[in-house]
């Protein structure tokens, strides 16, 4: 409570001084650092690096301390799941644990992505679970390559190995795996005569966090070393780091994954029951009417533009885009929520009952949750192909990394449905009477952007239940109109166009909401919502949200950097440039597709 009373002073703050500000920066020109100016210094200390970034950490926070509390008595099953995994995760981790499993690993008759994953997160000591469900192992290795922990020179050794240590490590057996001594050593003294090759002539600033493999003289080619690596097997590489692991002289330091990374972690392989555990204690179940409220708004703002036929699209195609409009539907939670307490707590039992956890086996917890994830999602891709897409009172199914595991709010494509999940309704995103227009202009961006997802130039095709139409697809091929503003889209922002036009889009429908007059309002009270000084007001609180302590990292590879995000969806629209009074060789043409 009093962290939202400190953020509504300074929203309120903002609102009432801001016509007396002058800008340092011309808003025209930069408007990412004219809102956020010194965010970084203000908030070093931070846990967090960005708002965004908040909302995650606030709700691990939440987590956390639920799961520290002491058991209920008649708790149901999923909620020791949950227990046993962040239990499991805040115990001491050791050089000996990693190995032991790494044994398990290396033992098993076939690797997936899986077993590659949990393996490199053990034996490298990565605070966050990585992500390889995108097949992409050379980003992986170079998210490795990069990090910038602590590190420890003596729980490594960067010589390459000899023949002599070779033997003697080889000598300790690895159980049943079917690997050949002389196969093995050929491939890996290749591997590390070639790792050793990779320096260029600058000096080397050392090597990444908790790294045991050799490591070149000079600074090394990182993406030529990432590339090599992954181009080598899951058994060799598994196998090569445990030999790696056991030159580290003695036991090495026992670690500690951090609170909110193992609440994180718990909430990516535990989804259901983390947001279980966390709704029942949540004070905002009663607000998701807000946010249906400004939804219907949206819907209605964007059927204004399809019924203007700007591109003078044929009826067919017009009712096309309509009636998917109108069948867009918005979900708050992963969690149904027309069911009772009792039948939900028997959904998610069922949804888990062939997981089973140790409160003391982290590594083996985090295998079995990743695979239980995978098998769920599939099924649930099959099931979808026969009787069809998830309905607003289904168990959506997560995947570890994917939409419904964090604050992100997502369009569902195959359901047409919009799913917000609660953790949203929090600050500095949102609290409870703050003024209507900290509510449009960053709840109402964030539901207009995933609106405008369904209509973006990739889904656009797609009806209501995920199924293309090959005669709405032609036309749009057709249309010029429709394809010069796609081109002038593609112009403009290259492969995150559809990214991009969701963000312009977004912005431009939250704003049209807040101060234009439809049928479709509901009572409001927006007091000089005219003015330039509440236009500005809007675009500020939705700049705002994004400052962060990284604004000139290409942080996404779908948005790019936080500055380029806000400037790239305000700079895109005249009202922006009107409530700011840019001139016009600082104007450009705004592409439209609607």
């Amino acid at each position: 409570m009093r962290f939202e009373l400190r953020w509504m002073a300074i929203l309120l703050g903002s609102l009432l001084t801001l016509g007396k500000t002058e800008w340092p920066i011309d808003p025209c020109q930069n408007f990412y650092k004219a809102a956020c100016g010194n965010w970084s210094t203000i908030h070093a200390e931070d846990p967090y690096s960005s708002l965004v970034e908040q909302l995650d950490f606030d709700y691990q926070e939440k987590l956390a301390e639920l799961l520290e509390n002491e058991e209920q008595v008649e708790e149901p099953r999923f909620l020791q799941l949950l227990r046993d995994f962040y239990a499991s995760c805040r115990r001491p981790l050791t050089k000996d644990q990693v190995l032991g499993f790494l044994e398990r690993l290396i033992e098993m008759p076939s690797l997936g992505e899986e077993e590659l994953t949990v393996g490199l997160t053990a034996a490298f000591r990565v605070g966050a679970l990585l992500d390889l469900t995108s097949f992409d192992l050379e980003k992986i290795w170079q998210a490795l390559l990069f990090r910038t922990e602590d590190w420890n020179p003596n729980e490594t050794n960067r010589e390459p190995l000899t023949g002599q240590k070779f033997d003697l490590l080889w000598a300790g057996g690895l159980g049943g795996a079917d690997l050949r001594r002389d196969i093995f050593w050929q491939e890996l003294s290749w591997l590390e005569s070639q790792v050793m090759n990779t320096s260029s002539n600058e000096a080397s600033d050392g090597a990444p966090a908790y790294w045991m493999l050799p490591w070149p003289e000079f600074r090394p080619d990182y993406r030529r070393l990432a590339r090599l690596l992954a181009n080598k097997s899951k058994r060799f590489i598994l196998t090569y780091i445990y030999l790696r692991l056991k030159l580290v002289h003695g036991p090495g330091e026992s670690w500690r994954i951090g609170r909110a990374e193992c609440a994180d972690h718990t909430r990516q392989i535990l989804t259901h029951p983390s947001v279980w555990l966390v709704e029942r204690s949540h004070p905002r179940l009663g607000e998701e009417s807000v946010l249906q409220d400004i939804f219907q708004e949206l819907k209605h703002r964007f059927g204004q533009r399809l019924r203007a036929n700007r591109n003078n699209f044929s009826k067919q195609t017009q009712q096309f885009l309509l009636s998917k409009l109108d069948r867009m539907t918005l979900r708050l939670s992963v969690l149904p929520r027309r069911c009772s307490e009792r039948s939900l707590e028997q959904r998610i039992n069922r949804h888990y009952e062939d997981v089973h956890l140790s409160p003391t086996d982290y590594f083996g917890n985090l295998l079995v949750g990743l695979k239980h994830s995978r098998m769920q999602r599939d099924q649930y891709d099959l099931l979808s192909m026969i009787s069809g897409p998830a309905s607003r009172n289904s168990l959506y199914p997560v995947r570890a990394y994917q939409y419904g595991t964090y604050a992100s709010p997502f369009y569902l494509v195959e359901s047409n449905m919009l799913l917000v999940p609660l953790s949203l309704l929090g600050p500095p995103l949102y609290t409870p009477q703050q003024p209507q227009i900290l509510t449009y202009s960053a709840l109402g961006f964030v539901l207009g952007h995933e609106l405008s997802h369904g209509f973006d130039p990739e889904d656009v095709v797609l009806n209501s239940r995920g199924t293309a139409s090959s005669t709405v697809r032609r036309e749009l091929r057709k249309n010029r109109r429709f394809q010069r503003e796609l081109n002038c889209l593609k112009g403009r922002f290259g492969s995150r166009l559809n990214e991009k036009f969701a963000d312009g889009s977004g912005l431009d429908l939250a704003y049209s909401a807040y101060f234009d007059t439809a049928q479709t309002d509901g009572k409001k009270d927006r007091k000089a919502r005219d003015s330039a000084d509440q236009k500005q007001q809007f675009f500020l609180n939705f700049a705002q949200f994004f400052c962060s302590s990284a604004d000139l990292s290409e942080d996404s590879a779908d948005h790019g950097s936080d500055r380029r995000r806000v400037n790239d969806a305000v700079f895109n629209l005249h009202a922006f440039q009107e409530a700011f009074g840019c001139r016009t060789s600082q104007s450009r043409r705004q592409c439209r597709l609607f």
